[in-house]
């Protein structure tokens, strides 16, 4: 008896949302862990592993930089061919195609894990003995027995593959490859970008059966990879699709804007400063700063693809100079203190050297100069703007008058102190500042002060606990050093244990980090 297909032309337009007749899907899953949602999940390809993490040597890192060039290394370090297609040579189909997948699952099938889509993202089909990169929208899944069927069905590759073929034989599909999966191609300099979205398409053995088919259509091109082995089978389905770009330079600060279907969380800083790796050293800038997480709106549909391609568009459209593209060095990353990174961790994260990053600078009219720093992880992104200024002072010293009265009134009083990043050593804006407390006690002989040293919560509390115990010392050997006797003065230091103003926002960690001199009895 011949095998029995289950797909009819007429399920050519049916999308693909609940494989193997309406089955509750599996949550969404790291790629560690995406082979077995529990223990009567499809038993995964003998000999293939979960897909591995990042190795030394053949590493993702270079992963986007190595699509650029003539060839990619796989897992062993050895270079894969990147090869051209001619899609002239594919015969036009009229077939009608719906939305992506573009067909059902036949009887008794279905998908063993929660699909990966990418409205606008790329993908490696197999190719001669290399690959090929496709760009557009995605679908990624494994597929095995339907769940409301694995007490009375076996997997069959035969079954499932003879539909596979009739249905995109129906669509008007073109095998453009047949050979093996050889899954180390996947997981070499490519391995960060294929565990974001494409695991569930390629995590079986190297020798499964594969084939590239790809239906073109006069304004349409798909393309269809699939892997087939004895125990269940892998799929990559992509709608191919020119860039579109939907974020755009702006007219005014922070200038970046995000893609559409992104967003996250945002803040302003008037003033600060911020180091831009520009290859070899920081460029440290100081002005208006902007950061911003780019986070896609519906869970696990993140493209870091989608946000590099938009974040390029956005710097030709400004004119930006590309200054670094790559890893900052580990050394050089943490030359900059939690004091500094932790308030712009929402862009740009806490390890700046365990990520891509692009930095750019726009020259605008006037000699103004915008930097932009953006961070491309597989899992999220973000970036910081700092529009380059000067200092405008808008805090007054108090005089030693204004002092006297403070602490007469409360015992204690803030003073308008600065110092170095992470460090204790108190800036030369600040002189003026501390010659008015000398006068204070120069003016009253009695007056005996401990001076306190406060930070915000960033960090950790032994090391601002020491930093404001450093930064109070500071004070009071600026003040001995000018005459006042060390025994008329204490220095103490409380990090973020006695705060004056709500953490949560940015007013209230700079109101907290301050130095208060405390009247003594």
């Amino acid at each position: 008896m011949g095998i029995r297909y289950t797909l009819a032309a007429g399920m050519l337009a049916v999308a693909l949302v609940a494989c193997g007749g309406g089955e509750s899907q599996d949550q969404a899953q790291s790629p560690s862990d995406v082979v077995q949602a529990d223990e009567d999940a499809v038993v995964q390809e003998a000999g293939a592993p979960d897909a591995p993490a990042p190795e030394s040597g053949a590493t993702a890192r270079e992963a986007d930089a190595a699509a650029t060039a003539d060839v990619l290394l796989d897992k062993a370090g050895n270079p894969i061919a990147l090869l051209p297609f001619d899609i002239e040579s594919v015969p036009v189909s009229n077939a009608t195609l719906g939305e992506l997948p573009f067909f059902s699952m036949p009887d008794g099938y279905g998908l063993v894990n929660r699909p990966d889509t990418r409205a606008f993202a790329r993908f490696p089909v197999r190719m001669g003995e290399g690959l090929h990169w496709v760009e557009g929208a995605t679908w990624a899944g494994r597929l095995g027995v339907a769940r409301d069927r694995r007490r009375d069905k076996e997997f069959s590759a035969l079954e499932l593959r003879r539909n596979l073929e009739a249905v995109l034989e129906q669509a008007g599909a073109h095998k453009v490859f047949d050979g093996p999966l050889l899954r180390d191609l996947y997981y070499g300099q490519l391995n960060d970008e294929i565990g974001q979205g494409f695991i569930e398409g390629v995590n079986l053995d190297s020798k499964i059966p594969t084939w590239v088919y790809v239906i073109r259509q006069p304004q349409r091109t798909a393309w269809v990879q699939l892997s087939i082995g004895p125990r269940q089978a892998a799929m990559v389905v992509i709608d191919q699709q020119p860039f579109e770009q939907s974020a755009h330079w702006g007219d005014a600060f922070p200038w970046l804007s995000t893609p559409a279907g992104y967003g996250g969380p945002t803040k302003q800083r008037d003033f600060d400063m911020y180091p831009f790796w520009t290859g070899s050293d920081f460029e440290e800038v100081e002005g208006k700063a902007w950061i911003a997480r780019v986070d896609h709106d519906e869970r696990g549909s993140h493209s870091m693809y989608e946000v590099r391609r938009n974040l390029q568009a956005m710097m030709d459209e400004a004119g930006a100079a590309l200054v670094f593209e790559g890893r900052i060095p580990k050394q050089a990353a943490e030359r900059y203190g939690a004091d500094l990174r932790s308030p712009y961790s929402t862009g740009t994260g806490h390890s700046w050297h365990g990520y891509d990053s692009m930095v750019y600078r726009v020259d605008r009219p006037g000699g103004r100069e915008v930097w932009v720093h953006a961070r491309l992880e597989y899992s999220g992104a973000g970036w910081v703007v700092v529009e380059r200024e000067g200092f405008v002072q808008t805090a007054a010293l108090l005089p030693a008058a204004a002092l006297k009265q403070q602490l007469d009134a409360d015992g204690r009083v803030a003073i308008q102190v600065n110092f170095a990043v992470d460090r204790a050593e108190i800036l030369p804006d600040s002189q003026p500042q501390i010659e008015q407390v000398l006068a204070l006690l120069q003016q009253d002989p009695s007056l005996r002060l401990s001076v306190e040293g406060h930070t915000d919560n960033t960090g950790g509390a032994d090391h601002n606990r020491s930093l404001s115990q450093a930064r109070a010392a500071s004070v009071v050997a600026a003040l001995t050093a000018q005459g006042i006797d060390a025994a008329r003065l204490s220095a103490a230091g409380f990090g973020a244990d006695r705060p004056v103003a709500d953490n949560g926002s940015d007013d209230g960690k700079a109101r907290n980090r301050r130095v208060e001199l405390v009247k003594r009895g």
